[in-house]
């Protein structure tokens, strides 16, 4: 199995989208396949019991990290 090689960015990109649409209330997000296989061999997603994926504490992390203001940016 091939893991997705994220482009600079993207990982952010699809994590947002993520937390995104597991608020309450929020639409359901499409996901392609094989970028949701590749955050959930991160562990950065989980699918929830609505059929959702909902982010990790890890996915929170990497999503903070990806952030401008992230410490290590500096």
């Amino acid at each position: 199995m091939a893991l997705h090689r994220f482009q600079k960015g993207e990982l952010g990109h699809w994590l947002r989208i993520v937390a995104d649409s597991s608020e309450p209330g929020a639409a359901q997000a499409e996901v392609p396949v094989e970028i949701s296989q590749a955050l959930q061999t991160l562990r950065c997603i989980q699918p929830g019991e609505n059929g959702r994926w909902l982010i990790t504490e890890k996915g929170k992390l990497a999503l903070r990290m990806e952030e401008p203001t992230a410490i290590h940016v500096r």
